[in-house]
């Protein structure tokens, strides 16, 4: 059943302390995820500015990593660089919402300055 523009796309995190939030994220929401994390007050340093170079936004992916589109090659290159990088590390912020979302539990990687 697809979602109409009024329901709600229910993104499970986990934060970097093991606190767990399920985000009901409007299903017209326009901006990447690491974006949407940022309006329910997760802290996202995002030195690159969404470019998808610094890894700040480094998360993996619990549940629902089959129904993400495929990362990008910067995505790619970039999650190389990290060395607790794994099979379902993703950059939240080359993840665009959508329904694709509905379902998905990310896990936010700690940082050094978090």
């Amino acid at each position: 059943m697809a979602l109409t523009s009024f329901d709600a796309i229910q993104l499970k995190v986990q934060d970097r302390n093991g606190e767990i939030r399920i985000l009901n994220i409007p299903a017209e929401a326009e901006y990447n995820v690491m974006e949407v994390l940022k309006t329910f007050g997760y802290k996202m340093r995002a030195t690159c500015g969404g470019m998808g170079l610094c890894a700040d936004c480094h998360c993996k992916v619990l549940e629902g990593s089959d129904d993400l589109p495929d990362p990008t090659d910067q995505e790619l290159e970039t999650l190389d660089e990290i060395p607790d990088a794994a099979f379902n590390s993703r950059l939240s912020c080359q993840i665009k919402p959508g329904q694709h979302l509905n379902g998905v539990y990310l896990h936010l990687m700690p940082t050094d300055y978090y």
